[in-house]
């Protein structure tokens, strides 16, 4: 079964095999598990510090893990939701180190404002 978050992975995976300066520059391993709407939860790694990065599922310790619903994690790779605000809000705990979290948000693509 397809995850709808498999998407954003699969690109991600694709922008840090392209663009190695974003690897470095964010150089952490993360864990993100987005829970779906019945209850299962998937379970990603983002590990930066490899060479080449690497994006998918593992085992591998981790600097940094995110658990947050699949919702407000779809509103994340949208651009309707922050990942500082997600924190801040409630709708993601984050776990190990606070200062390599904040390097999370690198990850996502910056969406411009659009102007009416």
């Amino acid at each position: 079964m397809c995850h709808p978050c498999d998407s954003f992975f699969e690109e991600l995976k694709g922008r840090l095999a392209h663009d190695e300066s974003l690897a470095r520059k964010v150089h952490t391993c993360f864990k993100v598990s987005i829970k779906a709407g019945d209850g299962t939860v998937k379970t990603w790694t983002v590990d930066t510090k490899s060479h080449p990065a690497y994006v998918g599922p593992s085992e591998r310790a981790f600097d940094v893990e995110f658990t947050m619903e699949e919702k407000d994690f779809m509103k994340m790779t949208t651009g309707l939701l922050k990942p500082d605000e997600a924190f801040r809000f409630g709708k993601m705990r984050i776990k190990g180190l606070y200062g390599k979290a904040l390097r999370f948000k690198s990850l996502f693509k910056k969406i411009p404002n659009s102007r009416l």
